[in-house]
């Protein structure tokens, strides 16, 4: 008898799937039809087949391998779609099977081998892609109408928030340290000694992390604080869009409010003016400068003189360096970066990376870990209120809340299934992000690119010398450039 193997899939993204169970008695059934003897079952759980997701499956990928090997002469399936739901997934298993002398039989949906046959199959695979592509656009449509009502689309809350039955609550033990951090930046003081009180009494971010200057900054930013609900159903293509979201569902007292609109105002007033200034923190190379003379880090300040503000960087030990332009540090990070940057490195970058990222073992069974786990605490969540509705004893407007809760959680499952772990970033990601950085470096690049930059002067000479340290020493044989300018 010819040998054959059966490959099963439950989504937890749509739960009137047929189970696991059913799948492989419909396809133990077939093969007793057929004389097909059935050997291993391979079986993956709670995975979605949106997208390219095969490599994130364990059973998959083995039974790949065991086809490569010759163990069996045909897979079974329940359906297409428990393959993939993509149609170029789909060909791309037709091609390895095709390889290997293994055929794929989709016991619902045999066709046959005729010409026509395979048309059916290719139309399978495309209703399957078009399936799934709907259902995430009637996704998004059902959280925009969450939105328009202010309640909760999942995902994390703010800072200060808790999320109560779909509803922004006040965490008030929280509120107060983002009230602090409002009055320090209506107070021009900095927030380092908050912050340290802030980890010592071990309170953390939304997320568990130590609070950083970061967060601060981005609390800052965040309009929610003044009561603004925001919700945006694509994320936007400009980058400084992402933070005012120009085209978000806005509903105005939506959600409780932490600050006032006054002092969330205000607070931007003084934050885009120390932009413009160039106040401390907002330099392209501050905290990374030091004084050649006497190895002091060296401060930026933004002087004004005659009615012009220019931007200087100043020994902090006062060893008698006297100052330096900023403009003139910044053009020596900037050449540095493309001196640094050419092809030749930028593809040992890209194999050191490569190699980095495939020692993250770790990372991609943390995440599988975690989204088993999630998706059955909300799965959980999700029996107990339907066991609630059973009852047949709520009064309707807790029935439509319950209903309410219900579509969320589905849809944070969803998410969940959704999410992918940690990969490998193509070449051309690579190489683009780097030529990005090589013409027009930003603070973040030049903080990840560069470790120090050391300043000397030759008064005799009267030239300034810029010694620029690499971070990527380990990379590429190259510690430094240096000029006189």
């Amino acid at each position: 008898m010819e040998k054959a193997v059966i490959y099963a899939r439950y989504s937890s993204d749509k739960q009137t799937e047929a189970s696991i169970d059913a799948q492989i008695r419909a396809c133990r059934d077939y093969a007793a039809r057929k004389g097909l003897a059935v050997g291993t079952v391979y079986a993956d759980e709670a995975i979605s087949g949106k997208g390219s997701k095969t490599a994130s499956r364990a059973e998959y990928q083995k039974m790949l391998r065991d086809a490569k090997k010759g163990a069996f002469a045909t897979i079974l399936i329940h359906k297409y779609d428990r393959v993939a739901r993509n149609v170029g997934e789909h060909v791309n298993l037709e091609l390895k099977l095709k390889e290997c002398g293994v055929r794929l039989i989709a016991v619902d949906q045999d066709f046959g081998d005729s010409k026509e046959a395979k048309i059916m199959r290719t139309m399978m695979w495309a209703l399957s892609e078009y399936y799934i592509d709907n259902l995430a656009s009637e996704t998004t449509k059902g959280l925009v109408e969450t939105a328009h009502k202010a309640l909760h689309t999942g995902g994390t809350p703010p800072f200060g928030y808790d999320v109560v039955e779909q509803h922004y609550v006040v965490n008030e033990l929280e509120a107060a340290y983002v009230r602090r951090m409002y009055q320090c930046a209506l107070d021009g003081i900095g927030y380092t000694d908050l912050l340290a009180e802030m980890e010592a009494a071990g309170m953390r971010g939304k997320r568990g992390a130590v609070m950083r200057y970061t967060q601060v900054y981005e609390i800052l930013k965040n309009e929610r604080y003044t009561g603004v609900y925001l919700y945006t159903p694509h994320e936007e293509e400009k980058r400084a869009d992402r933070r005012t979201k120009p085209n978000a569902i806005r509903v105005e007292g939506g959600m409780p409010d932490i600050i006032s609109k006054e002092v969330f105002d205000k607070v931007q007033e003084i934050m885009h003016s120390r932009r413009r200034t160039g106040a401390k923190g907002e330099y392209l190379c501050s905290r990374i400068v030091y004084c050649g003379n006497c190895g002091a880090k060296m401060h930026a300040s933004t002087p004004r003189k005659n009615g012009h503000a220019y931007s200087i960087y100043t020994c902090s030990s006062k060893c008698g360096f006297g100052s330096v332009r900023a403009e003139l540090v910044d053009e020596a990070a900037k050449m540095y970066l493309r001196e640094l940057l050419t092809d030749e490195v930028q593809r040992e970058i890209e194999k050191a990376l490569r190699q980095y990222i495939r020692t993250e073992k770790d990372r991609v069974k943390e995440h599988n870990a975690v989204v088993k786990r999630q998706t059955a605490e909300k799965q959980k969540q999700i029996d107990a209120l339907v066991d609630n509705l059973a009852s047949g004893k709520l009064p309707p407007e807790v029935v439509g809340q319950i209903g309410e809760k219900i579509a969320v959680l589905k849809q944070e499952i969803e998410a969940l299934s959704d999410s992918e772990p940690p990969r490998d970033y193509t070449t051309e990601q690579i190489i683009a992000w780097l030529n990005g950085i090589r013409e027009a470096p930003d603070e973040t690049a030049v903080r990840l690119l560069i470790e120090r930059i050391e300043v000397k002067k030759d008064k005799e000479k009267a030239t300034t010398e810029f010694s620029v340290i690499s971070t990527l020493n380990s990379v590429v044989a190259k510690s430094g450039c240096g000029g006189g300018i």
